[in-house]
């Protein structure tokens, strides 16, 4: 099954965006790009948004965004003419749906078209990608737990048998964990993603779980953190590239 690159705020780092493309070229299990917004500042440089561009071409692989609060005017309109941003749509890809909200001012103020709030009942099941956090997170886990959802779409939880042996499987995710069925999240609405990927905190990340939606909390590219999820388990690993080397990576963060 292919995995998706996770990353945000990238604050016109050109350092970690070469990083971010030779990263890519060295894993072929990599198969899509999932960008949480803020690629520039205050809505410039736009060549640093054309440098951007060029890059996601050059990778070639699917790439579903939404803009951060910088991402506005000439930069935003580049990036949205070539990639349409997840506002207001759905798009597939790997048996998966994604979506999401931008955290744009111009969004917010009705300015961009296209960026109608989507329709709730497409949100469940999805991968929602939004720039600002969810509220109610208070403690992020920065080595990820099992889904409660796994690869099921009727909304159960596991099993403690599944879990001992998603466990035994995947023990370079979640070694080190006593997973009991009551941890695990009670409700799941109806509407709800399976998984919200969001940025904008530069400097905190892990998961957390609202109801049984896996809140994915990324941290900043600038400072070098982005994340890889396997889209059939939606196990997230963290990462980090290493700031005293033009290219190295960090096994864990």
């Amino acid at each position: 099954m292919a995995s998706a690159l996770l990353f945000s705020d990238l604050h016109c780092s050109n350092k970690q965006l070469s990083n971010l493309c030779e990263l890519i070229a060295q894993n072929d299990k990599i198969q899509a790009l999932i960008f949480a917004g803020d690629a520039v500042n205050m809505g410039e440089p736009v060549w640093f948004m054309e440098a951007f561009i060029k890059a996601i071409d050059k990778i070639g692989l699917p790439f579903f965004w939404v803009p951060g609060n910088n991402d506005f005017g000439r930069a935003y309109y580049k990036l949205n003419a070539k990639y349409k941003s997840l506002e207001g749509r759905v798009a597939e890809f790997e048996g998966r749906t994604f979506t999401g909200v931008g955290g744009s001012p111009a969004s917010w103020a009705g300015q961009y078209a296209g960026e109608n709030m989507i329709d709730r009942t497409k949100i469940g099941d999805s991968i929602f990608v939004s720039h600002v956090p969810p509220p109610g997170i208070l403690t992020l886990q920065q080595k990820d737990l099992p889904s409660p959802i796994l690869k099921s779409s009727k909304h159960e939880a596991p099993n403690s048998k599944q879990i001992l042996n998603y466990n035994d499987k995947n023990s370079k995710h979640f070694s080190g964990f006593d997973i009991r069925i009551s941890d695990l999240p009670k409700r799941r609405f109806g509407d709800a993603p399976l998984v919200h990927i969001c940025g904008h905190l530069h400097y905190r990340w892990g998961t957390a779980y609202l109801g049984r939606t896996k809140v994915i909390q990324l941290a900043s590219l600038e400072t070098g953190h982005y994340a890889i999820m396997d889209l059939e388990t939606l196990a997230v690993e963290f990462k980090r590239f290493r700031m005293n080397r033009k290219f190295n990576i960090e096994e864990d963060v």
